[in-house]
């Protein structure tokens, strides 16, 4: 069904650009969800977790891939958790130099 909604859009671009476009996205965005997905609070309780995992070098895609597919799907989230990695980054450098 979803598809045939997405060739609906993609044929009446012409009549409704703005509105194709947003609706297009949703309908994309929900072709990628899945059963197990966590909220954004649930990710904030997490990222740090998360944070530092990944920069330990751990793989934090099979220890965590919940969050991982959250990050993936949420700029708002991803933009926190990029902020988080380069404040405990550039910790890690001072703590180094030290």
């Amino acid at each position: 069904m979803i598809r045939r909604l997405l060739n609906w859009l993609r044929r009446s671009k012409r009549e409704q650009p703005d509105t194709t476009k947003l609706v297009e996205g949703v309908l994309l965005k929900l072709t990628e969800t899945d059963e197990n997905e966590i909220s954004c609070d649930e990710v904030h309780e997490l990222i740090d977790q998360f944070a530092e995992l990944e920069l330990a070098g751990a793989d934090v895609q099979h220890l965590m891939p919940l969050v991982q597919k959250h990050l993936d799907l949420c700029p708002d989230c991803l933009e926190e958790h990029d902020v988080l990695v380069d404040a405990l980054a550039y910790e890690e450098s001072i703590a180094d130099e030290l």
